[in-house]
């Protein structure tokens, strides 16, 4: 498994995975802390640490789909609903900023299906791991 990661692993794919933990982290801090504020404030107890365990479990789980579809497993439908969320967002006319900018930025989109499973993988267990760790300490 590591050769395979090895083999794959470029520094460029550093800030796309980057973007994918902390889009996922403020999703899944919003999503627990919000859920654990209308529990609470209908009369149950505090689980803000049961719901980041349990976020943390989708985690884990989304970086082992993202580990089979690596080793060649299709998932038909969860790639349909990864394209729909990852659609291209459109250009902008506010200016060029490429004019201060010597290299060319790697985007999500034109990464290989092998390179945008691996930064899915890393990004789920960076996110799996922080938010395991946040549950053991609230």
């Amino acid at each position: 498994m590591f050769r395979r990661i090895r083999e794959i692993w470029s520094g460029e794919l550093i800030r796309p995975m980057i973007h994918r933990a902390f889009t996922r982290l403020v999703w899944g801090l919003f999503f627990a802390l919000f859920l654990a504020f209308l529990i609470s404030r209908s009369g149950g107890r505090d689980l803000r640490g049961a719901l980041m365990g349990l976020y943390a479990l989708l985690c884990f789980i989304f970086a082992w789909l993202s580990h089979l579809q690596m080793d060649g497993m299709k998932l038909p439908r969860l790639d349909a609903l990864r394209s729909k969320i990852d659609r291209k967002r459109p250009a902008r006319g506010t200016g060029d900023m490429i004019d201060f900018v010597d290299e060319e930025i790697q985007s999500y989109e034109s990464l290989s299906d092998e390179e945008r499973y691996l930064v899915l993988m890393l990004a789920d267990l960076a996110n799996g791991v922080l938010f395991l760790l946040l549950s053991f300490i609230l």
